[in-house]
C-alpha cells in the first residue's frame, strides 16, 4: 500500500512512518523539519516531501501522489494551540480541509485524521466513554480537532473516500528523534524527572485520570484502520486507546517501583502542595471512566504494551541518551 504521512518527523509520525515502512508499505513522508537528514530513518521511504502543509503547492503534491491512503498528523500541541488563533486555524483545521478537497477529487481511497479525546472536555462523572459520547470541548486544542472531525465527516458522506477520525487518548514511549517534542507528555515527563532528578513532583494531587497507549500499540491500531473497509457514511470515528484508566498517582507509584527495581534507589514523590506521597492508592475507590476501544477491538486490535514494558523502554532510551 502506498501511504502519505504528514508530520512524518513528529513524535507520532516518526514512529508510525518507520513502523509501516518496516511492514512493507511504500511511504511518502511529508516533513517540515530537517530531521529527515538522518539516513537510517529516511532511507526506508519511497519519497520525502519537504515543505509546509499550509502551502497549497504541498497540498497539490500530496494529492498527485496517487496514494492509497493519507494519514494526517500535523497539529500544534495543547500549549501552542492556545497562543495564536490565526496560527491554530492555519495548522489544526485548514490543512485537513485542503487535503480532503484535493485528495477526494484525485480518487483517494482512505484518509485517516488524528483527532483527540480532548473533544470530550472534562469527563466528570462519565464511566464508559464510547465514540457516541457527547462532545463538550474545553480548550482550543479539542475545539480545532473537532472542527476537523466535522470536515472529515462531510467528505466521508459526500465522496468515495473512506475518511476516519482516530480519537487518540494519551500516547507515550521513547521518541525516534531527540528533537521530538514529547517530554511534556505525562509518562515521558515523569520518567525523565525520575531519571534525571531522582524525584517526581506532580502538578496536582494525583487524582486526575488518564488512558495511556504506547506508541507501538498506536501503530498497530493505524495498521488495522488502513485495512478496514467498513465505510459508514454518517461518521467513521474510532477511539485509539488502551481501554485502561490510571490516576496520575497510580502512574507515579508504578514509575517509582520500576525505577527502584532497575536502579535500587527509592525516589521520593510529592504532590503540587509539596506533600510527600506514601499511599499511592488513595484514589483507587474514586469512580473512573474508561475510553471504550471496543470498536477498534472489533477489527482485531489488542494492546500488547503494558505500563511496565513501556516505562522500561523509556528508561532504556534515557540510559542510551544520557548514560547511567
Amino acid at each position: 500500500m502506498k501511504i502519505v504521512i504528514t508530520g512524518a518527523t513528529g513524535y507520532i509520525g516518526a514512529r508510525l512512518s518507520k513502523y509501516l515502512a518496516d511492514k512493507g508499505h511504500e511511504i511518502v513522508a511529508v516533513c517540515y523539519s530537517s530531521i529527515t537528514d538522518v539516513d537510517q530513518w529516511a532511507e526506508k521511504f519511497q519519497k520525502i516531501i519537504r515543505g509546509d502543509i499550509r502551502e497549497q503547492k504541498i497540498i497539490y503534491q500530496i494529492a498527485n501522489e496517487n496514494a492509497d491512503a493519507v494519514i494526517h498528523l500535523v497539529s500544534l500541541d495543547h500549549f501552542a494551540s492556545e497562543k495564536d488563533l490565526h496560527l491554530v486555524s492555519q495548522i489544526n483545521v485548514l490543512p485537513t480541509w485542503n487535503l480532503l478537497r484535493e485528495c477526494t477529487k484525485a480518487g483517494l481511497k482512505k484518509f485517516i485524521f488524528f483527532s483527540t479525546v480532548n473533544v470530550y472536555g472534562n469527563l466528570g462523572n462519565a464511566t464508559l466513554v464510547n465514540e457516541d459520547h457527547p462532545v463538550k470541548t474545553g480548550n482550543t486544542y479539542g475545539l480545532t480537532h473537532y472542527l476537523s472531525e466535522n470536515i472529515c465527516n462531510h467528505y466521508n458522506r459526500n465522496s468515495n473516500t473512506h475518511v476516519i477520525s482516530a480519537r487518540l487518548s494519551n500516547s507515550y514511549g521513547a521518541p525516534i528523534f531527540p528533537e521530538n517534542n514529547c517530554w511534556w507528555l505525562v509518562i515521558n515527563d515523569l520518567c525523565k524527572s525520575a531519571y534525571q532528578n531522582k524525584r517526581i513532583k506532580l502538578l496536582s494531587d494525583g487524582s486526575p485520570q488518564r488512558d495511556f497507549i504506547h506508541g507501538n500499540d498506536l501503530c498497530k491500531a493505524v495498521e488495522l484502520l488502513l485495512n478496514t473497509d467498513d465505510k459508514n457514511n454518517e461518521n467513521s470515528i474510532y477511539h485509539v486507546s488502551s481501554g485502561k484508566t490510571y490516576t496520575i498517582l497510580e502512574l507515579a507509584g508504578k514509575i517509582k517501583s520500576i525505577f527502584n527495581d532497575r536502579y535500587s534507589e527509592n525516589i521520593p514523590i510529592s504532590t503540587s502542595k509539596e506533600h510527600e506521597v506514601i499511599d499511592f492508592n488513595i484514589f483507587s475507590r474514586n469512580q473512573r471512566y474508561t475510553i471504550d476501544n471496543s470498536k477498534l477491538r472489533d477489527i482485531g486490535f489488542e494492546p500488547l504494551w503494558d505500563l511496565d514494558k513501556g516505562v522500561n523502554e523509556l528508561f532504556d532510551y534515557m540510559e542510551n541518551l544520557y548514560g547511567t
